[in-house]
């Protein structure tokens, strides 16, 4: 009977302790996000976004503001500029990147949460640089 106390005691302790997302993981769900817009799932994106993104805008406005990144054509490659870490609570990473469409070079920030130790998208931003040479 002790032995079983002890086990959901250890259980429950460790279900109810919050771990952090490693570091290392924001560029991995950034290669997530940029494999899914590739191949235009959309869908895909939206379902794993942070709770709080979904809050915060319609599932509509995401849907189409990722339409509209695609539109300038597809990518053919990508790599991080820049990554800052803010928060000690809600922890936010912002990684910037270069990404090159058959269109157009732009620069993309993905803003990802720590949410329960995994980083879902919270936000993103696009700034044309110009047409692909």
């Amino acid at each position: 009977m002790f032995r079983i106390m002890i086990a959901v005691l250890f259980v429950c302790f460790v279900s109810g302790c919050s771990r952090e997302a490693p570091p290392t993981d924001v560029d991995k769900a950034a290669a997530l996000f940029f494999e899914r817009l590739k191949g235009a799932e959309y869908e895909a994106i939206y379902a794993d976004a942070s709770s709080q993104f979904r809050e915060q805008k319609s599932k509509g406005e995401i849907l189409d503001n990722l339409q509209q990144i695609t539109a300038i054509g597809r990518i053919q490659d990508y790599r991080r500029l820049s990554m800052f870490f803010e928060g000690d609570r809600n922890r936010i990473a912002s990684p910037s990147y270069s990404v090159l469409f058959d269109q157009a070079a732009t620069e993309i920030m993905l803003n990802f949460k720590d949410e329960g130790g995994e980083w879902k998208l919270v936000g993103f931003s696009l700034k044309r640089r110009g047409p692909q040479s």
